[in-house]
């Protein structure tokens, strides 16, 4: 992009120049992604994806979806990436950060906030945000959203005080800003129907388990770490849970065992079966955020994010969104 500067000895003429320069410059920063040069999607016009055969429920990992994502440029985190940004997303976010309206029957998995026992922990539509449209800000929004349930100990990350929820919801809000670039960059080079229908069909790869996974978690923080502190009722969970982390086992034995989980039952049960099956060593505690040394170490985490995730991500939500 050019910005033209005649007529900028004008003082508002100058205000408007400096303001687009700005403007451009904070774009250009974005870095891309270090696989986006490898992937087949970028750089280069037009739909690189060429079909595919018709894929069934995968009953090995690779599955041949699995595998036909990968050689489009997908890496074999591609579930853990999406469902972390999928995680808290409302139907207000997605009209936010990506443009689309779309409607509450959706079928955008995402965690439930009620943490209350036995409460669905993953449900099928992202929800309605009831934000206070009477902010104009977003940030504000956000903010209100969790103050209005600040006292409700059931709502959201157990264990995450008000301050901690508010970082998580502005870090969420930082990985959806990063994927709405790539997102844009796909509406010029679109993603082709047998790519997007591996992507989005979560019931068989590995997106919907990744969700089911990051729910207990958020729910029952150190369930998978193979020293889950008692059961589900027995009190407040001593770990506080450093969301911001990856599991630690992403082979492939330990997909296959993910993905042919059993979510389903009475809550006590299914807590039971993950500390006995679903054992990561995920151990990735954080610090509570009550001081300076910790928001260092809470801030160089957020940091850390892969941002080719958010280029996955971005894949994703240009397949699921076009349909709307």
């Amino acid at each position: 992009a050019v910005v033209s500067t005649q007529s900028t000895g004008n003082p508002i003429n100058m205000i408007k120049f400096v303001v687009s320069a700005l403007c451009i410059l904070a774009v250009q920063a974005v870095p891309r992604p270090d696989h986006l040069d490898d992937s087949p999607f970028f750089p280069g016009e037009g739909d690189y994806v060429t079909p595919g055969p018709t894929f069934g429920a995968p009953t090995e990992v690779p599955s041949e979806c699995d595998s036909y994502m990968y050689s489009r440029g997908m890496s074999s985190n591609y579930g853990m990436a999406i469902a972390h940004r999928l995680h808290s997303l409302t139907v207000e976010d997605i009209g936010y950060y990506f443009g689309v309206t779309v409607p509450v029957d959706n079928g955008i998995p995402t965690v439930n906030l009620d943490m209350s026992p036995n409460a669905a922990r993953v449900i099928p539509n992202a929800p309605l945000a009831t934000y206070d449209d009477s902010f104009s800000s977003i940030g504000l929004k956000h903010l209100d959203k969790i103050l209005r349930h600040m006292d409700d100990k059931k709502y959201s990350i157990i264990n995450y005080n008000t301050l901690e929820k508010v970082a998580h919801t502005f870090h969420m809000s930082e990985l959806w800003t990063r994927a709405a670039y790539y997102y844009d960059l796909l509406k010029n080079t679109p993603v082709g129907d047998e790519m997007c229908g591996c992507i989005t069909d979560v019931a068989n790869n590995d997106i919907l388990p990744e969700i089911e996974l990051l729910a207990l978690k958020i729910k029952f923080p150190g369930i998978t770490s193979g020293a889950a502190p008692g059961k589900p009722g027995d009190g407040a969970w001593p770990i506080n849970y450093a969301y911001n982390q990856p599991h630690n086992d992403n082979s492939i034995e330990y997909r296959r065992v993910l993905r042919n989980f059993d979510f389903s039952g009475p809550e006590e049960e299914v807590f039971d079966r993950a500390v006995e099956e679903l054992d990561d060593h995920d151990e990735s505690e954080c610090d509570y955020l009550n001081n300076e040394k910790a928001w260092a170490k809470w801030r160089q985490g957020f940091k850390n994010m892969n941002d080719f995730d958010n280029y996955q991500f971005a894949v994703y939500m240009h397949c699921k969104l076009r349909d709307f």
